[in-house]
């Protein structure tokens, strides 16, 4: 039997646990990378139907981990605008970068050009990669976690960090339940070629318990994220693919001209999903298997990386003996990250019944709200840095 051992083990090869490994390699800690499926690292000249848009405080948090500079920039667009429609698309609130004195809001970048840059940096570092090995069960000593495999090999670690994902066996295996929401609603993706220039702007249409997101990517191309009940989302699933662009087109009302898609439409059931606890013994949730947001607000995956940021900042400043498996250490970790989540789950549950509210006074004041908020300068500008950060 083969045994291996390091300061922390990452279970998940995903945006979230490649940035763990990362950071913690960089802080001089023996890091083990693990993931129950083979890596596949490839860059398709198409654009990628999954996209991101990043913020500008992860954006720098990138750049200090050096992996920025792997990153494709020509495949990068900055959102320097955001306009926000109600239903009746009569009333618009602009958000712009100028507001708060940014160069940008944030930025769109696809899912294989983060995931690509991340594994070579990854690949710069001492880190010990195990994939394509499955997970048996746990077993802990006083001092360590251990992950018994199922091609025979013992992985130790004085912390194990879950970044496994929604369906996290890392939480099973802790015993950590979650709260879910379920929001009946499926977010469906795509990406258009549109006859007019988008000029940097994220555009959003905001509907009963359904979103519409026009996001920029370079050139005249643009990701669509239209969130919609199940039941709409079969319907345009159903479509062809020039149904489906004079669907957007209409929904979006003609915002951009003709569109037309390039690439395959893709689904993804929505639902919140937030664990009661973040911390267990001698192990802590990250990105996903910590919390999954609706994707209004486009946050999902800085959320993630913030968990990681957090934690990051937590064993810089540890002592050199400290045990960075010790509850009371982590538990530390759990305060830090409960404002953050608690937060972003109630800013989205709240603009999705806001705006799918029956009731005429919430609709009114709904509409005189995105009215009076193009005149709050202050306000403006306090919601683009809490945006942006």
């Amino acid at each position: 039997m083969k045994s291996v051992e390091a300061d922390i083990i990452v279970l998940g090869a995903g945006l979230v646990g490649l940035s763990a490994a990362i950071a913690f390699a960089k802080q001089s800690k023996s890091v083990v990378l693990m993931d129950a499926k083979p890596v596949k690292i490839e860059k398709k000249q198409a654009w990628d139907e999954r996209i991101y848009a990043l913020t500008l405080g992860t954006e720098l948090w990138l750049k200090t981990l050096n992996v920025w500079q792997h990153v494709d920039l020509n495949r990068v667009n900055a959102i320097h605008t955001m306009y926000l429609w109600d239903e009746t698309g009569d009333d618009r609130l602009v958000l712009s970068d100028s507001d708060a004195n940014l160069s940008k809001l944030g930025m769109i970048i696809e899912n294989q050009n983060l995931v690509h840059a991340l594994w070579q940096q990854v690949q710069a570092l001492d880190v010990t990669v195990i994939t394509d090995a499955k997970c048996k069960f746990l077993e802990y000593t006083e001092q360590h976690i251990t992950l018994n495999l199922e091609n025979d090999t013992k992985v130790s670690a004085r912390l194990l960090i879950g970044a496994d994902g929604v369906n996290s066996w890392v939480r099973g295996q802790v015993n950590i339940a979650v709260k879910q929401k379920d929001f009946e609603q499926t977010a469906i993706v795509a990406n258009f070629l549109a006859e007019k220039n988008h000029q940097n702007i994220a555009r959003q249409w905001f509907a009963p318990h359904a979103t519409l997101a026009l996001l920029p990517l370079p050139d005249k191309y643009v990701s669509m994220v239209w969130s919609v009940s199940t039941e709409k989302a079969n319907e345009l699933l159903d479509l062809s693919s020039k149904q489906l662009a004079a669907a957007v087109q209409a929904q979006s009302q003609d915002a951009l001209g003709d569109l037309k898609q390039v690439g395959k439409t893709l689904s993804f059931t929505l639902s919140q999903q937030t664990a009661v606890q973040l911390i267990a013994e001698r192990a802590v949730l990250v990105g996903d298997a910590a919390h999954q947001i609706h994707p209004m607000a486009g946050q999902g995956v800085n959320l993630g990386f913030r968990d990681v940021m957090d934690l990051q900042d937590l064993l810089f400043i540890a002592h050199a003996m400290q045990d960075i498996g010790e509850h009371n250490f982590l538990r530390k970790y759990e305060r830090a990250r409960g404002m953050d989540i608690a937060s972003m789950n109630t800013l989205t549950t709240g603009l999705d019944y806001l705006f799918a509210s029956d009731t005429g006074l919430v609709k009114k004041l709904t509409h005189w709200g995105l009215r009076q908020l193009n005149h709050q300068t202050t306000i403006k500008k306090l919601l683009i840095q809490h945006a942006a950060t």
